[in-house]
């Protein structure tokens, strides 16, 4: 078992003032005895709120909360036990001596206790020191932490700065005033309930066959902490004032600490009852029992004279009886106790006694966890789960209104997991840390938020309930954690060994659940309930302890290695080795440390080559990012750099795989290897272009092509490449394409034939060589099952086959070869599937098949939004597509909201690419001056691109709407090809501005044969 732990807790330093020179003014015995006081009653008082005495230390004093068991309100209960001190001080020297107190709370390691040393350490501990040192005589100044995690619990000052040693800045603090309420007020975001009607409908049930039978019912209400179970009830309460009569609710909640605790909710039922103050005196409340005296023990009075204590008992009860069955027969009565779990045994045979004894209509609801006792009275039990995805999203719209920025919710909501406690704290943790922050406008996001952002009241209530295991359960829910939210039970024990942990207490106890995958006769699946959880039981941990059971389990899963262990083995060697904690883990043992950082690296490249062969680039990248943190050397460091290129090339991250291809070149071994990097740059350069934004810059391309032709030989595959990429950028295409074509026939290579095949049959295209583009576009088709990548097929065949097919307005063939890139797209990354779905509007853009465009809208969107990440000009341009299609169809409010969306996206670099659609907008909506500027943006018109095509027909529609007479005679003779798509638009743009009825007449009937009615009526 580990000897130490990593805590959240609040420590208290407390220190007299006054008593070095009262030392000196009297006698070491009277001093001796008045020290023996101090410290008794200060031990005292902290041991009653459930702290732990560190350590004395001359006339100091120091305290932690949280330790060595952890307390879900540790921080309330060291300023309670704070005010408590000053208080008894008072009472005890009467202002002779004063008190001065810092408390601070923080992440402290918590170790064995030793004789002469603290069993606590770090950075909290000494702010909590200094921050005593800064305060006045019998005064309490509180750190800021300490301060937002006991929220309205507590009245203190507006935060100021003390100085302090060893801190630059100082430290900041507030005076602490005195206690507002026992524990931290809940729900300070707001009044919600959602998502528990069918429990109220039950509770109400259970009250409407009280009020029926006129007989005692018990509910015991079970769910995790923050479930919602407080909340519920409040709800049921609200619920019962509005009957008639409505019945007298009386609420009492047993607390985890303080004296006096057994009877402690039946104290809170009788001073709401008798209208009693915690202040009022013995005699008063004396007074208000009477002949019920014997109640009063209830309130911690002296009313049981000399009576044996099972007399004392049984009297107590008939009291309770007597007193509820008077209360009963004026109205109905509902008493709710809550929190159960701490329930001592009399508490719980008092209740059992009321349910069954009581005469007259009484409901008890009990409150408990789900370690609580199951022994609790219950004719109905109503177990709360966490709320559905919808009501979260319903909770946090009801706790912030519909205005906060959509990823802060979605965080919030994943993050909680149904828990409105989590809910609530989340939130209030992002306001509280300037993450969120209202403005004029609503909620906006002020910095990004992370991940793993965890408030210190949600770590405290977990932290609580893991502590209260057994300590081999606990150890064994610490070692599931070092395996991930999703564990199995033979691990668990390798990882315990020596140990016989119950995983089922654990499953009792609601933190862990077995999964539906689990066979009876194989290993067991369990998961943790909720991911929170699993963070805090791991947080809990030593670093060397996490590094040492990573590593114990990565050694305990490679004994049987397979297909799918191969991602775990990757991550638990990894982490074994990770900078901070194989410093402390394997700080005596570098040998291990070194043969532990070879499995690591060892098992990061096959889990990323694994992750690459089926497409998950992401995960590939991630690995291969590991891998390289931990590589000895140059060689190994060149590998992994040169594969990583390669799987960011394939993901499309023009970025990513520049910066890794420069970081390889710089580490190659020889010149060969550097050209054949350049000429990987080179290629990919045109063949993932449009991943760019903003676009490269020529110059640096032409660089990378020089360097490459100047070290490759003629017919080398290196050559070949860099003449793809040089015809791809350059005017004259056709004869650097041709070469690149011969060279890749000559050395049979067939992946550089499709590229150079791909370049010419594009530049055929933009010469108005269709047939030979054509011609170009079957080979390409031919060689498709000799390309290994199913990304560079899905290029190809747009880039041929489907271009060409658009381009001569097949329309059905041009579906057909898109259909195709849609299934060769289907398990890529989220780029290529943007491609896939671009593709198809760009068909229905120049076909004017509005209809398809809008059915396929939500799969453009959720296309759209997986491919965020990738800055591909396609995100936007299939958005305006969207746009152009409602403003078709005649619905502007959608163009509208798909204009917007495409906005947001914030593309750089493309203008002329996000005209077309936009051109074609203004030209319906009639709109000359837009028509006029983006006209004028355009440039002159191309058929490079499919969506050059649609660009061109709008181009040649604005130059005729204008009256551009110079620049159609200028360009549409060129594009009236025969045959194609764009030859009736160039033909009714040189028929308007020549005023002749014979070429717009050819213009309509081509219209008609390509099936583009739409364009005859609605074009402009």
């Amino acid at each position: 078992m580990p000897t130490s732990e990593r805590k959240v807790a609040t420590m208290l330093f407390a220190d007299l003032v006054g008593s070095t020179a009262l030392a000196a003014s009297d006698d070491p015995e009277h001093i001796r005895a008045l020290l023996d006081r101090f410290y008794d009653a200060m031990a005292d008082e902290i041991e009653a709120s459930g702290g732990t005495i560190e350590k004395f230390a001359g006339d100091a004093v120091m305290a932690v909360f949280g330790v060595p068991v952890a307390h879900e309100d540790h921080a309330e209960r060291a300023l309670h036990s704070a005010l408590a001190m000053r208080a008894r001080m008072e009472q005890l020297f009467g202002g002779r001596l004063h008190l001065r107190i810092g408390v601070n709370t923080g992440e402290i390691m918590a170790g064995t206790a030793r004789a002469g040393s603290s069993f606590a350490s770090g950075d909290a501990v000494n702010v909590a020191a200094r921050l005593e040192q800064g305060a006045a005589p019998d005064e309490i100044l509180v750190g800021d932490r300490t301060a937002v995690l006991v929220g309205a619990a507590f009245a203190m000052s507006e935060p100021f700065v003390i100085e302090a040693k060893g801190k630059e800045g100082g430290v900041r603090a507030r005076r602490l005033v005195g206690a507002l309420a026992l524990s931290r007020p809940r729900g300070g975001l707001g009044r919600a309930f959602v998502g528990r009607e069918h429990e109220l409908e039950a509770l109400a049930g259970a009250y409407e066959q009280v009020l029926r039978d006129r007989v005692p019912k018990s509910v015991a209400v079970v769910g995790e902490p923050g479930v919602g179970k407080s909340r519920l009830l409040d709800e049921f309460a609200r619920q019962l004032e509005r009957r008639t009569p409505a019945p007298l609710v009386r609420t009492g909640r047993c607390l985890s600490y303080g004296r006096g605790l057994t009877y402690r909710p039946m104290a809170d039922i009788l001073r709401l009852e008798l209208g009693l103050q915690d202040t009022d005196p013995p005699e008063a409340a004396l007074e208000q029992l009477g002949d019920r005296a014997i109640l009063g023990l209830a309130l911690g009075l002296s009313v049981a004279d000399d009576l044996h204590p099972l007399v004392v008992r049984e009297r107590f009860t008939q009291g309770w009886i007597e007193f509820l069955d008077d209360r009963a027969t004026r109205r109905p009565l509902v008493l709710v106790i809550e929190d159960t779990h701490w329930a001592e045994e009399p508490l719980i045979e008092l209740l059992r006694a009321l349910h069954q004894r009581v005469t007259g209509p009484l409901l008890i609801v009990a409150t408990s966890r789900p370690e609580g006792r199951e022994e609790l009275p219950a004719d109905l039990r109503i177990e709360l789960d966490a709320l559905a995805t919808g009501d979260a999203d319903d909770l946090v719209t009801e706790l912030m209104g519909g205005d906060l920025p959509v990823e802060v919710r979605d965080l919030v909501v994943r993050r909680a997991e149904g828990n409105p406690f989590y809910i609530e704290e989340l939130l209030a943790t992002l306001i509280d840390r300037g993450a969120i922050a209202r403005s004029t406008d609503g909620w906006v996001l002020q910095r990004a938020v992370e991940d793993r952002e965890l408030p210190d009241t949600v770590q405290a209530v977990l932290a609580a309930r893991i502590d209260l295991l057994p300590a081999v359960e606990k150890r064994a829910l610490q070692a599931a954690a070092v395996m991930g939210r999703v564990f199995w039970d033979a691990p668990v024990h390798e990882l315990v060994a020596g140990t016989q942990p119950d995983l089922g207490l654990l499953e009792r106890r609601s933190f862990v659940s077995r999964t539906v995958e689990s066979s009876p006769t194989g290993p067991t699946e369990y998961a943790f309930k909720h991911q929170l959880t699993r963070e805090v039981a791991y947080d809990s941990l030593p670093k060397a302890e996490r590094g040492r059971l990573h590593a114990t389990l990565a050694g305990y899963l490679e004994r049987d290695a397979g297909e799918a262990t191969v991602p775990f083995l990757a991550h638990h060697y990894e982490q074994a080795v990770r900078d901070d904690y194989a410093a402390l883990a394997w700080v005596d043992a570098p040998g291990e440390f070194n043969r532990l950082r070879e499995r690591a690296l060892h098992w990061l490249r096959i889990a990323a080559q694994r992750a690459a062969s089926r497409y998950e680039m992401e995960a590939a990248v991630a690995l291969y990012a590991r891998a390289l943190e931990l590589a000895p050397d140059d060689p190994t460091r060149f590998e992994l750099w040169r594969a990583l290129a390669g799987v960011q090339s394939q993901r499309y991250d023009a970025r990513g795989f520049v910066s890794a291809s420069e970081h390889a070149i710089a580490l190659a071994p020889d010149q060969r290897t550097v050209t054949a990097l350049y000429a990987e740059l080179a290629l990919r350069s045109c063949t993932a272009w449009l991943a760019w934004s903003p676009p490269l810059a020529r110059k640096q391309v032409e660089g990378w092509i020089d360097r490459v032709l100047a070290g490759s030989g003629p017919d080398s595959r290196e050559r070949g490449m860099a003449l793809v990429a040089q015809a791809w950028h350059t005017d004259h295409a056709i004869d650097t394409a041709s070469e690149a074509l011969s060279i890749a026939e000559r050395i049979d290579d067939p992946e550089l034939t499709a590229w150079s095949l791909r370049v010419w049959t594009i530049a055929a295209m933009q010469a108005g060589r269709y047939d030979e583009a054509a011609a170009g576009s079957e080979r390409v088709l031919a060689l498709l099952d000799r390309i290994a990548d199913p990304g560079d097929r899905e290029t190809l065949v747009e880039n041929t086959a489907l271009r060409v097919a658009a381009a001569t307005g097949r329309f059905g063939d041009a579906r057909r070869f898109s259909g195709l890139v849609s299934e060769l797209v289907a398990d890529l990354t989220p780029h290529n599937r943007v491609h896939g779905v671009a593709y198809a509007l760009e068909i229905e853009e120049l076909a004017a098949g509005w209809a398809r465009i809008r059915e396929a809208e939500r799969r453009v969107e959720q296309a759209v939004e997986e491919n965020r990440a990738t800055p591909c000009v396609r995100n936007a341009r299939s958005l305006l597509v969207c746009a152009l299609a409602e403003a078709a169809l005649g619905d502007n409010e959608a163009a509208r909201r798909f204009e917007r969306q495409a906005s947001a996206l914030g593309i750089e670099g493309y203008a002329r690419e996000l005209t077309a659609p936009t051109l074609r907008m203004a030209l319906l909506r009639g709109d000359r001056a837009q028509v006029t500027r983006l006209f004028d943006a355009y440039g002159r018109p191309t058929m490079r691109f499919m969506f050059d095509m649609a660009g061109a027909a709008a181009w040649l529609d604005a130059a005729a709407a204008l009256d551009r007479a110079d620049d159609v005679e200028r360009d549409a003779p060129a594009l009236a090809v025969p045959g194609t798509c764009i030859e009736p638009f160039a033909l009714r743009a040189l028929g308007t501005v020549r005023h002749d009825d014979a070429l717009l007449e050819q213009a309509r009937r081509r219209f008609l044969e390509l099936g583009l009615d739409w364009f005859l009526t609605a074009a402009g």
